[in-house]
């Protein structure tokens, strides 16, 4: 368990938010690396590689959780 303040984020919550936000840092600066110096960056590419991190992370959370919950069921099923 992890405490930020008095949020109490558990091991899942937390790496979760992590890859996102790394993730999302990935998708911007490759965006703006894949343009050339003189246009701007276009809306459209920079949704669809965020669009990409956000599912990334979306089944990352979703295995992760399931992990988390067969894990739990392994200790409570021993115990």
């Amino acid at each position: 368990m992890i405490r930020i303040n008095n949020i109490n984020l558990g091991f899942t919550a937390f790496s979760t938010i992590l890859l996102f936000i790394t993730l999302s840092i990935c998708a911007v600066t490759a965006t703006c690396h894949h343009t050339e110096p003189e246009s701007s960056v276009s809306l459209s590419s920079l949704l669809a590689n965020e669009s990409m991190a956000l599912l990334a992370t979306l089944i990352y959370g979703i295995c992760a959780h399931f992990a988390v919950a067969a894990i739990n069921y392994i200790k409570k099923k021993n115990a």
